[in-house]
């Protein structure tokens, strides 16, 4: 889908400035915000991540259970202990 916008020069400078500090052109950025809104307002676990500050981020509208959150923590702390020990590669 082609899509053409027309944005006010204040935003069009926010958006390439953005859009520049995570590596990406303007229509890719673009992009992604609107399949992270789209995946959001669906509530769809099988939206695409997004990333966020140099982080994916999965946006599902879901609240995360406590099991997944102590499973996700476990699974880091491991991978930083052998990290850490130099175990990893």
């Amino acid at each position: 889908m082609t899509v053409t916008l027309h944005l006010p020069p204040d935003v069009e400078r926010a958006l390439l400035s953005e859009a520049d500090a995570q590596g990406l052109s303007p229509s890719e950025l673009l992009s992604q915000m609107v399949v992270s809104r789209v995946g959001a307002s669906q509530e769809s676990p099988t939206a695409l991540p997004v990333p966020e500050d140099g982080v994916p981020v999965l946006r599902t509208g879901q609240p995360l259970s406590v099991e997944v959150v102590d499973e996700v923590l476990e699974a880091v702390r491991t991978e930083r202990e052998q990290s850490i020990l130099g175990l990893t590669n």
